[in-house]
């Protein structure tokens, strides 16, 4: 429930702590990814430029970012950001999930052990068999009857 409570919701980026990120940290991360200038996000914070600066220099190295677009594109890769929008789409799933597995009938799964298929075909005019039954290629066995061929 402790994780619950230091995560930070930006407009449209969630942020979650994680990769030895500060709380200060993590609230720059989110504001970058939600598309906020460094100064606002310093005005916020009460840090002045040299502070901001510290700060994403720090982000960028526990994140192995080079760039501000590569830390934030870093963040979501490495589980730290993800978009409100999954977060939405992933909860509905989950709640829709479990309410169709309560209706769903249990139904036994068919075993993959080889079926027996048996195949009606019209004689042809000059058949010999005659009724007879005659073993043909691994096929199984041909039964005649009345014109009709059963191949078992």
């Amino acid at each position: 429930m402790q994780a619950a409570l230091d995560e930070i919701r930006g407009e449209d980026v969630i942020g979650v702590p994680g990769q030895n990120l500060t709380h200060q940290e993590l609230q720059v991360l989110v504001g970058l990814a939600n598309g906020e200038t460094p100064n606002t996000i310093g005005k916020e914070l009460d840090a002045d430029t040299i502070a901001m600066r510290y700060i994403e220099a720090s982000i960028k190295a526990k994140l192995g970012a080079k760039t501000h677009p590569h830390m934030i594109a870093r963040g979501f890769t490495l589980g730290v950001l993800f978009p409100r929008a999954l977060c939405m789409l992933l909860a509905f799933l989950c709640v829709a999930e479990s309410d169709l597995d309560a209706l769903r009938n249990r139904t036994p799964r068919r075993s993959r052990a080889p079926s027996t298929h048996t195949r009606l075909t019209r004689a042809g005019t000059g058949s010999s068999n005659g009724g007879s039954k005659t073993e043909v290629g691994g096929l199984g066995s041909i039964a005649s009857l009345g014109g009709l061929h059963i191949v078992s």
